[in-house]
């Protein structure tokens, strides 16, 4: 059965899991910025790649 939602109650959603995202985007950076130097250079990402990357806009995030 096809149920039709009214756009009032799918905007809501999208936003909690546009903010979800960012809560996880955020958690991994933090994460990743307390990592020892070693690991940092095993997976090929660098200190300053981290804190360019969590200084920059959201909107700049997603163009990559």
């Amino acid at each position: 059965m096809l149920v039709n939602l009214p756009l009032v109650a799918v905007a809501p959603l999208a936003d909690w899991v546009h903010r979800a995202e960012q809560k996880a985007l955020l958690k991994a950076t933090d994460g990743l910025s307390q990592s020892p130097d070693d690991v940092l250079g095993d997976i090929g990402i660098s200190r300053d790649d981290i804190t360019t990357f969590a200084f920059r806009s959201p909107a700049s995030r997603r163009r990559g």
